[in-house]
């Protein structure tokens, strides 16, 4: 369900953000009263069956939602990760939920497990995998897409077979960096393959971390410090041709585009790379990089650029006037419409969308959605009575 933009005129989706509040606020209750122990649970001076109470309480929020204890970093006292991992579309219901968290003495809260030390991501290799990583060497480059690529060797394991060897390597790259680390800028991790790439250098395990935030931080410096280019700029523009997919009777997300236009051929590239994709490694602004879906099912093929042209057209000047972004590109798919779009402020940009395409009449399946895997289950439909777009 979509949760930072469910419509609360709507009344079933109404009551069922209300049921989660509901149950978020249980959740807390619930763990203020037992704080004292889990407290002595977590010193091993007292016994609790902590699996049943997490899944009474918090998993009844959403049984997606994984968690962990930990020390506390900033103060004495412990820490409590909740996290959905890999269930990204769950972080805007995560972030709610830290938002209602209670002030409580002795006690931090994450959204993201935390990295750990060298020394500490050892023992969570050996005890998840059986594998010592001691002494092993990674190579960090920076991929297309704005990606920091890990491979990893294990010199002192020279029988591992590749399959353990990958899962030591994903557990080491996620203990050392960290889950919003690893969600937002790795990008592949493997293993060396004989030489590494040209101008790169293998270094030690424990100087990964080091070695990672200097790449990203170069990756960062790089960006410019002006907005993502409208289609008021009129050089630069490239087109790319797309393998068309089967036809379907309809197609999620942009999965029947077969061609596009654009000014940044990165940007354009990390949207369809099939990796994460977080706006935040592609501008300094605080744009969030999103794009319209338009039905022109309706539409001959050979008109669907003008059909998306008319919306541009009106649109554009209006995002850059109010000084909420732009139209950056678009696209033809075998069913949709799409216009790219780099927001500053997604939910005031919503009422202008709404009243510049239906005054120049876009259809009924017309929707915002975004680039970014933490906001693939939200949308926002152009008309009350949208329904949600194909999944």
């Amino acid at each position: 369900m979509r949760w930072l933009f469910a419509d609360q005129h709507n009344e079933e989706e109404a009551a069922r953000v209300k049921e989660k509040v509901a149950a978020i606020d249980h959740w807390w209750e619930a763990f203020q009263k037992k704080a004292l122990t889990l407290e002595k649970l977590i010193a091993g001076k007292s016994k609790m069956n902590l699996a049943k109470f997490m899944e009474d309480t918090l998993q009844a929020i959403d049984p997606n939602l994984m968690w962990e204890y930990g020390p506390a970093v900033r103060q004495e006292g412990n820490r409590l990760v909740i996290t959905p991992e890999s269930r990204r579309f769950l972080r805007p219901m995560v972030r709610t939920i830290l938002e209602r968290a209670p002030k409580m003495p002795g006690w931090e809260f994450y959204p993201y497990r935390l990295a750990e030390t060298l020394e500490v991501a050892i023992l969570n290799v050996k005890s998840r995998v059986d594998v010592d990583i001691t002494g092993a060497l990674v190579d960090a480059s920076v991929a297309p897409g704005r990606k920091v690529d890990l491979d990893f060797a294990f010199p002192n394991q020279p029988e591992l077979d590749d399959d353990t060897a990958m899962q030591a390597a994903f557990v080491a790259a996620e203990t050392l960096m960290g889950e919003q680390v690893l969600d937002t800028w790795i990008g592949t991790i493997g293993l060396m393959d004989g030489a590494p790439l040209s101008g790169s250098r293998p270094f030690p395990l424990e100087l990964t971390q080091a070695a990672v935030a200097t790449l990203i931080r170069g990756c960062m410096e790089q960006l410019p410090h002006e907005r993502t280019q409208d289609i008021s700029i009129e050089d630069g523009w490239a087109t790319v041709k797309l393998d068309p997919p089967e036809e379907a009777d309809d197609y999620p997300a942009r999965s029947d585009l077969v061609m596009a236009s654009t000014r940044n051929m990165e940007l354009f590239q990390a949207f369809h790379s099939g990796h994460a994709f977080t706006s935040a490694c592609h501008s300094r602004l605080h744009e969030v990089f999103c794009y319209l879906k338009l039905d022109a099912a309706e539409i001959e093929g050979g008109q669907i650029v003008e059909f998306r042209a008319k919306f541009e057209a009106a649109l554009n000047p209006e995002l850059v006037a109010a000084g909420l972004g732009g139209c950056i590109g678009g696209g033809s798919g075998l069913r949709y419409a799409y216009i790219d779009l780099a927001l500053t402020d997604v939910k005031r940009a919503a009422p202008i969308l709404r009243k510049v395409l239906s005054e120049h009449g876009a259809p009924l399946r017309s929707w915002l959605l975004f680039h970014d895997d933490d906001y693939s289950g939200e949308w926002i439909g152009i008309y009350g009575q949208t329904p949600p777009p194909p999944q």
